[in-house]
């Protein structure tokens, strides 16, 4: 299996942990993201990663973003939780609304997927929920250095809007009306450096063609998905780009987990499965590391 290093820096103000400090660089091998696409299909979800050493427990399920209620994935959650009992837990994607209380454990899994079981599960125990995620606003500051403003553009709205959107992920929606509020909730208002005229779907459509070579068109198609696959290799700009987006939210999740550990004795994370069979490796290394 190809592995790499992954380079991250706990910057703790940047990155948000709500520390005055920071810590030295530190390095995690980690699996590269193309062989980590070839083994998502091989593999059981969720993809439980149960580490352990002296009191320290850290249990990453790796889940697949389903929300069928009787998917195996959410019995597996409710066991561990109450197994391992965390003093803290990680969700992925983003921070949730501080008021947000589901009724039901089936209500949390049709609405949020694992991440709203977890909360559903880290309400009733009184246990805190955090993001492992990281915010849009860091990730576009460590991204936009590093490529054109218009090709993480167009990344950053074909993996998050489109792709989910043809998997009807935001339901019967209209998407000319989604994509008005996406624009200005996930990039003008973290920071995307986005002009008036860049905010509108005529721009994303011009630039499509000019990316892409091909009409933008609603459906799926190998243009859609194929040219923004991380899985894919070779000569793939956009597949690089998703694998250096995910690679930099590995760390700022790495980084928080450290943290975790440093204070707590049992932690808990529900991620996409991906991230946990890249991250392996890195955790395994976490896990052992010799703490105060």
């Amino acid at each position: 299996m190809k592995k790499r290093c992954l380079y991250y820096f706990l910057l703790l103000i940047l990155v948000g942990c709500g520390a005055s400090g920071s810590r030295q660089e530190a390095a995690y091998t980690t699996l590269d993201y193309v062989r980590v696409g070839q083994l998502l299909d091989s593999v059981e979800t969720p993809y439980v990663l149960d580490l352990a050493k002296g009191y320290k427990r850290l249990v990453f399920l790796g889940c697949s973003h389903t929300r069928d209620t009787a998917s195996v994935e959410f019995t597996a959650i409710e066991r561990y939780f109450q197994q391992v009992r965390p003093q803290v837990a990680f969700h992925e994607g983003g921070p949730l609304a501080g008021e947000l209380r589901y009724a039901s454990r089936n209500e949390a899994i049709r609405k949020g997927g694992e991440t709203g079981l977890l909360k559903y599960l880290s309400d009733q125990a009184g246990v805190p929920l955090r993001n492992g995620d990281t915010p849009d606003s860091l990730e576009f500051r460590l991204m936009l250095p590093r490529y054109p403003k218009d090709d993480l553009f167009l990344y950053y709205m074909m993996e998050r809007l489109v792709v989910p959107y043809l998997n009807k992920a935001y339901g019967e929606r209209p998407f000319e009306e989604l994509y008005a509020r996406v624009v200005d909730a996930w990039f003008v208002k973290p920071g995307f450096p986005l002009r008036t005229e860049e905010q509108h779907l005529a721009y994303f459509r011009q630039l499509y063609q000019e990316k892409v070579g091909a009409p933008f068109v609603l459906e799926v198609n190998e243009n859609n998905f194929e040219r923004f696959d991380y899985a894919n290799g070779g000569d793939c700009r956009f597949c690089e780009i998703g694998r250096s987006s995910k690679m930099v939210r590995d760390s700022v999740l790495l980084s928080r987990l450290d943290e975790a550990l440093d204070h707590h004795d049992r932690v808990l994370v529900t991620f996409g499965h991906g991230h946990a069979l890249a991250l392996e490796p890195a955790l395994r290394q976490l896990i052992a590391k010799k703490r105060r």
